[in-house]
């Protein structure tokens, strides 16, 4: 942990000095600061003290909070005034985007983009702040009610899209293609507005997307993607899984001289090309760190993004090398590192362990809170901004523009700062 801090400390300072030449603008600092997991009084203070470079107030004018603050009328109404609020940087072009729509114009949604929290310490996200200029209904099919996540991200989108002046209607796609594609038929019949579909198999992607066509009703996809040209909203697995694979290598470079014997990858193949752009993050970050680490060190396995089943598998791979000590584990989710976790305990090789995940999944926020868990890093994203897909939504429905690819921020998340991150499952639901 001691060398955790240490190098959080030198790359936070690193940040400040590029602030104060103006190599990195206001904004910029804010994203990078909260992804090294400074406080958001931290942040204000080092902001304060560098002083204003004339460039850093965003849409809507900052707040001290570290959020954008919302019009005084009590949201945003108009084409123009709502696209302010859903696109508070606006859309872009990332030529070295990889991902569906790839090379498309893109938007980010800024990790700042929220002014303070509510009564549950919810963040209030000012891509909400607005009133549809007709009541849309608004469909919104999740991944599982088994899930406890998914259960709090319907309860978000439901109470986000009432906000926004629109009619939710909220479906459980459970884990099943099958009842996803007839959940579609449920949405037509209901006359839905605009579909957030959120499910894990890519070709039942397609097929929901062509029957909502043939409805006229546009719809967006949530992490895993629907055809090309379909609109798409997700943290961007390549790049945050890359951020985590420079964690994980610094762990390893810093407290074993760079030694690392086994590479675990728990992946989740059945959900897609897309999805499998995190093992390779994973493998790149780690590599940008230990260029020399070779690739035979490097074993991936089928967790399906489930603790119990990346256990198994987990456990299976540290029995066929049972000479590697010094070990890193990647998960596809953070159920899936945990999984890892528990194989490593269970073989008593937890000591010499790094783990990361990403969701911000209960299970990661339990481990994260013990002092001696291998599980090291997670990048959360919070699950307040997945509905974002829904306002994006009725902008396009309000006649706005509206970028292909849409990317939620994620923020790497320790020990030492899973206290500071707002609520996520159990809040709502």
């Amino acid at each position: 942990m001691g060398q955790d801090v240490r190098r959080r400390r030198a790359a936070a300072e690193r940040l400040v000095q590029d602030l104060e030449t103006g190599a990195v603008s206001r904004r910029q600092f804010i994203a990078r600061a909260t992804a090294l997991g400074l406080s958001v009084p931290t942040i204000a203070g080092l902001l304060a003290a560098c002083g204003d470079d004339g460039g850093g107030s965003t849409a809507g004018g900052s707040t001290a909070g570290g959020g954008t603050a919302t019009s005084s009328s009590g949201g945003a109404s108009g084409v123009e005034a709502v696209a302010a609020k859903v696109y508070p940087d606006g859309i872009t072009s990332d030529p070295e985007y990889k991902g569906p729509n790839g090379g498309s114009r893109v938007a980010f949604l800024p990790p700042d983009a929220y002014d303070g929290t509510d009564e549950h310490g919810i963040r209030r996200w000012v891509c909400y702040d607005f009133t549809a200029d007709k009541p849309y209904r608004i469909a919104f099919a999740h991944f599982s009610a088994k899930w406890d996540l998914s259960v709090e991200m319907a309860a978000r989108a439901e109470r986000a899209i009432k906000a926004m002046g629109c009619e939710p209607l909220i479906f459980d796609n459970n884990f099943d293609a099958d009842q996803a594609i007839k959940n579609v038929d449920l949405i037509v019949q209901q006359q839905a507005d605009f579909v957030v579909e959120a499910q894990i198999f890519p070709d039942a992607n397609k097929a929901i997307y062509k029957r909502l066509e043939a409805a006229g009703i546009p719809s967006g996809y949530f992490a895993v993607e629907g055809p090309d040209g379909a609109l798409f909203e997700d943290a961007g697995n390549l790049r945050m899984c890359t951020a985590l694979g420079e964690w994980l290598g610094e762990y390893a470079r810093d407290n074993w001289d760079g030694q690392v014997d086994l590479v675990m990858l728990a992946a989740q193949p059945r959900a897609g090309a897309y999805v499998a752009e995190r093992e390779v993050g994973y493998r790149a970050g780690i590599k940008k760190v230990l260029p020399d680490l070779p690739d035979s060190v490097f074993v991936e396995f089928d967790s399906q993004g489930l603790l119990d089943e990346s256990q198994k598998k987990a456990a299976d791979v540290l029995t066929a090398h049972p000479d590697a000590k010094t070990i890193l584990g990647c998960g596809s989710n953070d159920d899936a590192a945990v999984g890892i976790v528990r194989a490593l305990e269970a073989a008593k090789r937890a000591d010499t362990a790094a783990v990361a995940g990403q969701a911000g999944q209960a299970s990661a926020v339990e481990e994260l809170k013990k002092p001696d868990s291998p599980f090291k890093v997670s990048a959360f994203t919070d699950i307040e901004t997945v509905p974002w897909l829904a306002a994006i939504g009725i902008l396009e429905l309000m006649g706005g523009e509206v970028a292909p690819v849409n990317f939620l921020p994620f923020y790497l998340i320790t020990s030492d700062n899973v206290g500071d991150f707002p609520p996520q499952a159990g809040t709502l639901a």
